[in-house]
């Protein structure tokens, strides 16, 4: 009886263990995220969509009112973009709340609002996320040619 108790008591310990190691995974994602705020670094189309970005966007296709913003994300699924010195509208606040969450296994982020460079939300799939690159993309129609827009930003 004692060793029935005893492998038991074990299993219990190592499911709980293998728990706690999702959980761990999962906020690794989410502490990369949050761990600073995000600025712009560059821009650039990906033809075959692949995650791989083929050319970057024109210098002059993004507005500098854009491209100086900073993106801050929380654990708790919020963030603020905060208008850089340049604003494309002057009477628009300094700071735009938003909500953010991941999706597909972690491997995209859903957002509300217009965060990244002025495009709606939606989904954007997550490229590259470490401690200090961050690229997204989105599916999109450039010129007519359906593509994806990557986007890249950095600390």
């Amino acid at each position: 009886m004692k060793n029935k108790f005893l492998v038991l008591a074990l299993s219990g310990f190592a499911l709980l263990g293998c728990e706690k190691d999702d959980d761990d995974k999962e906020s690794e994602k989410t502490g990369l995220l949050v761990q600073q705020s995000w600025k712009f670094q560059s821009a650039g189309i990906d033809m075959d969509k692949d995650g791989d970005e083929d050319a970057q966007l024109p210098p002059g296709t993004l507005q500098t009112c854009l491209t100086d913003n900073v993106i801050t994300f929380t654990a708790n699924g919020s963030g603020t973009v905060a208008e850089g010195a340049t604003k494309c509208d002057p009477a628009a606040p300094d700071n735009t709340p938003f909500t953010w969450s991941f999706a597909s296994n972690e491997t995209a982020i859903n957002f509300t609002g217009s965060v990244i460079a002025g495009t709606e939300g939606g989904q954007f799939r997550i490229v590259t996320l470490s401690n200090t690159q961050l690229s997204l993309s989105k599916d999109t129609t450039y010129m007519g040619v359906p593509v994806a827009m990557v986007a890249n930003f950095t600390h």
